[in-house]
């Protein structure tokens, strides 16, 4: 062979090549084009055969492998999506979306340990993605979310089918839901996405917690395509729900001639015969042949509807809009906002009577495809998110929730254990409970506090039930409460004044709260009692000032009564303590020369009724005296000081004598000692007016033994002094 027939044999072989190559290349595309067209229409099987055929061909590159992944993802193939997705982990081409995409399927199939470290992936090639962070934050969140399992109990209920069932409303004594079970208009024609006829609109009897006999509208309400997620407004007598933008034989197409989703309402009119039934098919205001909106949801009132679309304008995905009733015309959508939307979807939006939004999201941190979260919406907008958690949520999808009273009502899932595809299963959730989380900190040098104690209440001072806080390393903390709108919580600490911070669950992050605690030099602490009983008086308001009543702090004891305020050196102060009903009281402390650090100071409350008496301690005089001593006028200082501190009272000031001595002596002496006391009080400052004397002698007793047999302790405490309220 010649150079020249070598030369030509080559180019004739390379140009084959290139042919051979270009023809290929070209079959691609073609396969690729109709995916595409496939995908418009959601023939997912098809799709996936189509990207099956080239990964069997070796032409398996990353856009491949990722749709041949999504593919999977919309057949629900959960499988065969995580092994095209796993080879394309290690494909050249791969994204940073598509570990998020790996991730989200991980967690979708409960492998949630390996979902975090694809997580863990995706964030250090997109740091700020918000949605990732949230599970790295709380690496327990799956824990959590699954291990309160009585937080609902579900149940099955007769009327599903092994196709798709969802969707639901109530109308009157109805159960009104969307099946795809091929009843009525458009028979059993599939859909191409999952081989199932499309969804009509059914209705069954409410019976109780369950319904039964279910039974497909009539063809004016269905058409061919989907007919679905309703909803009832039975003030204005009107059923909303989604279909296909199919109306009255029209079909309305986008830009790219798919068939997009739109709202539609019929009002129940009167009959020929004189019976209800669904009058003409009005579009809503605001569909759009270009967008999807669905999944209506009538606020109890009519005056909002909710719906879900992937209009432009959202936060990506499907979001949750709203639109305000007008009167003859809804007004202009507007985005729920990124406390409820997220880059992913949330669809099937709920309100109940109360304000709260109940929906499902795959964007917000959740177990599976679709978790169900809620959130309360209050005049400035939707407050925190929660999820419902297990078992309400599963690693599968779990969506349509609808509440016939404050906790029993229905959603549908697909869940393994129905009768297939998604099922409608009854539910009763018990009150939600709320997880806080943060560190207990020196406000100084914002080391952790490691031996601190926590309490908790609620917005009402109460004492919070069942709050089990957990003491970790580091100052850490963290608790399951049930759900009140604001928590107060109050950290002690040796060494460090009593801190309190108001959590607001709606609108302040629960999961971060940090409390900051000062050291003290000096302190004032003591403890409430109530001076009947003995016992310590929780609900008692200490306020500390300064010397010149100014108020610095101000506390509300709890069952143990006690409180603690921090004080600087060379200080005067004042503690005021009230409670409703009782006597006001106050007492003067100062730092100044003193060498503890610690300054104790407990209060005795009693009762503030008419005929209230009251038992001054420590009134002593000298034998046959009346002079008051200073001892005694330490005590009755106190006193002048509770008058002043309630200053409507008016007081009988009494003395009583034990039973030895004659009885004249005894009244003569007594009367004296309490006129004494008396002038004492008014030389202090206390209007005559208020206050009165009586000597009762030895005539009231306030112990029961015989005088002779009386024991020395007993004579004492019949020696007393004791003011009684005459009004208050």
């Amino acid at each position: 062979m010649t150079a020249h027939q070598t030369l030509t044999r080559s180019l004739a072989t390379l140009l084959l090549a290139a042919l051979v190559g270009m023809h290929g290349l070209r079959a691609q595309k073609l396969q690729e084009r109709m995916a595409s067209r496939y995908t418009e229409v959601f023939d997912y099987n098809k799709v996936a055969a189509i990207y099956e055929d080239l990964d069997a061909k070796g032409k398996s590159d990353a856009s491949v492998l990722r749709r041949l992944a999504k593919a999977y993802e919309k057949l629900g193939d959960a499988p065969r999506a995580e092994g095209a997705y796993r080879r394309l982990m290690i494909t050249t081409g791969r994204t940073p979306d598509d570990v998020l995409a790996f991730a989200d399927q991980l967690r979708a199939m409960g492998k949630y340990s390996e979902a975090l470290q694809q997580y863990e992936a995706y964030v250090k090639e997109r740091p700020d993605d918000p949605r990732a962070q949230a599970y790295l934050k709380v690496p327990e969140l799956f824990y959590r979310l699954k291990r309160d399992s009585t937080s609902a109990t579900i149940r099955t209920v007769p009327i599903n089918s092994p196709e798709a069932d969802m969707g639901m409303s109530v109308m009157d004594e109805l159960l009104l839901f969307s099946s795809a079970r091929g009843e009525g208009t458009g028979g059993r024609r599939t859909y191409q996405w999952d081989d199932q006829p499309f969804l009509n609109l059914y209705t069954a009897l409410l019976k109780g917690e369950t319904a039964e006999d279910p039974m497909v509208m009539r063809a004016h309400v269905n058409s061919r395509y989907h007919d679905g997620t309703v909803s009832y407004d039975s003030l204005a007598k009107r059923m909303y729900f989604t279909r296909n933008q199919y109306f009255y034989g029209t079909l309305t197409k986008d830009e790219e001639g798919e068939l997009n989703l739109g709202i539609y309402f019929s009002d129940v009119v009167t009959g020929e015969f004189g019976q209800p039934e669904w009058g003409n098919l009005i579009p809503f205001d605001h569909n759009d042949a270009n967008s999807n909106a669905g999944h209506p949801c009538v606020s109890p009132d009519g005056r909002r509807l909710y719906f879900a679309s992937d209009r432009p304008g959202g936060m990506g995905g499907v979001d949750i809009w709203y639109c305000d009733n007008l009167g003859n015309q809804w007004g202009v959508p507007q985005n729920m906002g990124p406390k409820v939307n997220t880059t992913g979807d949330e669809m099937y939006p709920y309100i109940n009577r109360k304000g709260t939004l109940y929906f499902a999201s795959n964007g917000h941190p959740g177990l599976g495809g679709l978790d169900l979260f809620y959130a309360r919406i209050r005049e400035s907008g939707p407050g925190n998110v929660f999820n419902l958690g297990y078992p309400m949520c599963t690693r599968f999808n779990d969506h349509s929730l609808l509440l016939l009273n404050d906790s029993s009502g229905f959603f549908a899932s697909d869940r393994p254990g129905g009768q297939g595809s998604d099922d409608i299963y009854g539910c009763t959730l018990r009150p939600q409970m709320i997880y806080l989380a943060g560190t207990v900190i020196d406000k100084a040098t914002r080391q952790p506090i490691e031996d601190f104690n926590l309490l908790v209440k609620d917005e009402n001072g109460e004492f919070v039930q069942r709050a089990n806080v957990e003491k970790m390393p580091g100052g850490k903390f963290k608790m399951q409460v049930e759900y009140h709108e604001r928590y107060l919580l109050a950290a002690t600490a040796n060494g460090y004044n009593q801190a309190e911070m108001a959590v607001a669950t709606d609108d302040d992050p629960l999961e971060n709260i940090v409390i900051e605690m000062e050291k003290y030099d000096y302190a004032a602490e003591g403890t409430i009692y109530h001076g009947e009983t003995g016992a310590p008086l929780e609900g008692s308001l200490v306020v500390l000032t300064d010397g010149t009543d100014k108020e610095l702090a101000r506390i509300t004891v709890g069952a143990d009564g006690r409180y603690r305020f921090p004080l600087q050196k060379e200080s005067d102060y004042r503690l005021k303590v009230e409670k409703e009903g009782f006597f006001k009281q106050s007492a003067r402390i100062s730092t100044k020369g003193r060498p503890e650090a610690v300054i104790v100071t407990d209060f005795r409350l009693f009762p503030l009724v008419v005929d209230q008496v009251v038992r001054l301690e420590n009134i002593f005089y000298d034998y046959n005296k009346w002079d008051i001593r200073p001892d005694a006028a330490i005590e009755l200082d106190k006193l002048v000081q509770t008058l002043v501190d309630n200053p409507t009272v008016t007081i009988e000031l009494s003395s009583h004598t034990d039973c030895r001595g004659k009885d004249a002596y005894n009244m003569s002496l007594s009367q004296k000692r309490a006129k004494s006391a008396v002038d004492y009080l008014i030389a202090n400052g206390i209007a005559a007016a208020r206050v009165k004397s009586k000597g009762y002698g030895e005539s009231k007793p306030s112990e029961t033994c015989a005088c002779e047999k009386c024991s020395e302790d007993e004579h004492q405490r019949n020696r007393r002094t004791e003011f009684k309220v005459l009004s208050k």
